[in-house]
């Protein structure tokens, strides 16, 4: 008889915490705790709903106060918050591995990224991005000192496709009705890679089904991996308006003060637009597990309309 293992989810309430919460719940093999600031929220009023246990917690908890959450929990999925805590970031990712590991968690998958500055050598620093890389190298070395107790895998997100929708919605043109797509992706470098959010999911629930296989693994997430003028065609063809495609070059960007964040979203597109989103980690692994949207196909899904 098979027993069903506790998958404790931070950031559950969010976009790819909630990915995970969704696959999880389709899968009898597994119960869901919610990790939350706020219990009593709507979101977590609905996650109850699910079925799903909510328990009080915050990345910048004692390292005490995350283990007794994590309490019972075979597997753990921690995503952190670098735009909440800043510098922060790395120390409390660190204590909520440690956290993990004191609760007796067997494994743990972390949402790491890209780490920028030692690809580019120094050149280009994303601290969103290298941070989160500092917290997987800590990992790494927790489940090397603990090899036969705690396994650990990591996912590496895209650039979400979701963002296409709200951060980066072609505008219209008063003039001809058409419309302009503007990002600083540059058509003459590297295509971006980009993914539907909520399918990190069921990579995740495919990492923790198979978790020998997938041990120290980094899995990046990519359903489709696509230059400006590439994208600004697929929105033609699905929504049937002209949708033309406009370069602002990184270092025009940066100095886009409107624009929240505008200096470490440049350097992430200097990065890409040199190395692409992973630079050369195999990405042909999240595609086994599981199929991923290509960009046409998530937009025909939103029933994307341009108006």
């Amino acid at each position: 008889m098979t027993t069903t293992k506790l998958i404790s989810v931070f950031g559950a309430s969010g976009q790819q915490g909630g990915g995970v919460v969704e696959a999880l719940l389709k899968n009898s093999n597994f119960k869901v705790r919610a990790l939350t600031r706020n219990p009593d929220s709507e979101s977590s009023k609905k996650l109850k709903e699910q079925g799903v246990e909510v328990v009080r917690c915050d990345d910048s908890d004692s390292k005490e106060m995350i283990q007794d959450a994590l309490a019972g929990s075979y597997g753990v999925f921690c995503v952190t918050n670098y735009w909440a805590y800043f510098e922060k970031e790395v120390q409390y990712g660190r204590n909520m591995a440690d956290a993990a590991l004191a609760a007796g968690v067997k494994h743990f998958v972390f949402s790491s990224l890209t780490p920028m500055n030692k690809i580019s050598e120094g050149r280009i620093s994303v601290p969103h991005y290298d941070q989160k890389y500092e917290i997987e190298e800590y990992v790494r070395e927790l489940s090397k000192l603990n090899s036969n107790t705690f396994i650990s895998s990591f996912v590496y997100a895209p650039g979400y496709m979701q963002n296409f929708l709200t951060f980066y919605p072609p505008k219209k043109n008063d003039q001809d009705g058409t419309f302009t797509l503007t990002t600083p992706s540059d058509p003459n470098g590297k295509p971006l890679d980009i993914g539907d959010i909520s399918e990190m999911g069921y990579i995740v629930e495919g990492i923790l089904m198979d978790p020998i296989k997938y041990s120290g693994a980094v899995i990046p997430i990519s359903g489709d991996c696509l230059t400006g003028p590439q994208i600004a065609e697929i929105y033609t063809k699905v929504t049937g308006k002209t949708v033309n495609f406009n370069f602002i070059p990184p270092s025009v960007f940066r100095n886009l003060k409107f624009i929240h964040n505008s200096d470490a979203i440049a350097s992430m597109y200097e990065f890409c637009n040199q190395y692409g989103a992973f630079g050369n980690i195999d990405k042909s692994i999240a595609p086994k597990i599981h199929k991923l949207k290509s960009f046409e196909e998530f937009l025909i899904k939103n029933n994307v309309k341009l108006e």
